[in-house]
């Protein structure tokens, strides 16, 4: 039950116990997120110095937000003090930091789905093109994810590449 802004309030003594009454619970917090559009100078690649304990190179990434993502993140930031501001909410502070690249949990890309071995890296079961045993099953097959929490459509192509790969090997051909 401590008071999740006790240790960011200035004072001491029983003005600072005051403080932290008269605010707790009181607090509300909104934070954005948005799309970050595919482009060709974001993209990853095998670290040709560092490789892991089994001597495998590391995965090594290449990845900017770019105008758009700080527009973006701009316009969010605005759009939420607007609110606030229209509701009536004393802001107490604003952060507009932008959280680091690579931050949110749902990264997604790198191996697009397609039919085209040309453009794409995954079939339809997302099975790879060049390789016939291997099926990546995660977010790796999505180009985009707009804002939505993308893991039920992960786990709905997962149970549907399952399905294809368990029917494949009983017909013998993985």
């Amino acid at each position: 039950m401590f008071p999740g802004n006790a240790p960011h309030t200035p004072g001491f003594g029983s003005g600072y116990k005051k403080t932290v009454r008269d605010y707790s619970g009181a607090f509300i917090s909104m934070g954005g997120f948005g799309e970050v559009l595919a482009r060709y100078e974001n993209y990853m690649d095998l670290d040709p110095a560092m490789k892991d304990k089994w001597g495998v190179p590391v995965l090594q990434f290449h990845y900017k937000f770019s105008d758009n993502e700080k527009k973006m993140a701009k316009d969010m930031g605005d759009t939420a003090q607007e609110m606030f501001e229209a509701a009536g909410i004393e802001i107490v502070e604003v952060s507009r930091t932008i959280l680091t690249e690579g931050w949110s949990i749902h990264e997604l890309g790198t191996a697009r789905m397609g039919t085209d071995p040309k453009t794409s890296v995954l079939n339809q079961f997302q099975q790879s093109h060049d390789v016939k045993n291997l099926f990546v099953v995660d977010g790796s097959s999505h180009v985009s994810a707009s804002c939505q929490n993308p893991t039920w459509t992960i786990m709905a192509l997962a149970w549907r590449s399952c399905d294809y790969l368990a029917d494949q090997f009983k017909k013998g051909n993985l």
